[in-house]
């Protein structure tokens, strides 16, 4: 079952995702991973010869320290990414208005769970599964603005395959 689509800006995607009680990360940590997987992800654009040279070598790097680091992802599922709420469905239930963290893999080359703080804003059951809408409590101002940027980048990019895969 997909989940419900939200309003204003979001993507879709099918991505490991799993509710955690604690974080275990610092919000430099987090923001910190928004920012590299930002530049990993437009690595190429405006570059000169030099920069081309160094930023291969540093993804290189990255790579092998992703893979090498690379834990247990939990299961994937059908998500629905926006600036504010997350959606998706399991097969067990979350009590509404418990707060504590998304924890989602956003990319498959630079595998990491990262735990977004969140507040369950509903959980129904809707065709044999549960729907799970969370609110986003980014509260440090450095981790919003880097999750602003991804999930608009996202949002782009989504728009962009659609009008392609149309023409």
């Amino acid at each position: 079952m997909k989940p419900a689509p939200i309003e204003g800006v979001h993507f879709c995607a099918v991505l490991p995702l799993a509710w955690r009680a604690k974080s275990g990360l610092s919000n430099l940590e987090v923001s910190r991973y928004l920012a590299v997987l930002a530049e990993f992800e437009q690595s190429g654009d405006d570059e000169t010869g030099a920069q081309t040279g160094i930023n291969a070598k540093l993804d290189l790097a990255l790579l092998w320290l992703a893979r090498a680091l690379a834990s247990e992802m939990p299961p994937t599922c059908e998500t629905v990414i926006g600036l504010e709420q997350l959606v998706w469905t399991s097969d067990t239930p979350l009590e509404t208005g418990a707060s504590g963290f998304v924890a989602l893999n956003l990319s498959e080359s630079l595998p990491f769970l990262l735990p977004l703080p969140a507040k369950i804003e509903s959980c129904s059951e809707q065709g044999g599964a549960w729907q799970i809408v969370t609110r986003l409590q980014l509260a440090d101002e450095t981790v919003r603005d880097w999750w602003e940027r991804t999930v608009f980048r996202r949002h782009r990019r989504a728009i962009q395959l659609e009008r392609s895969a149309r023409s």
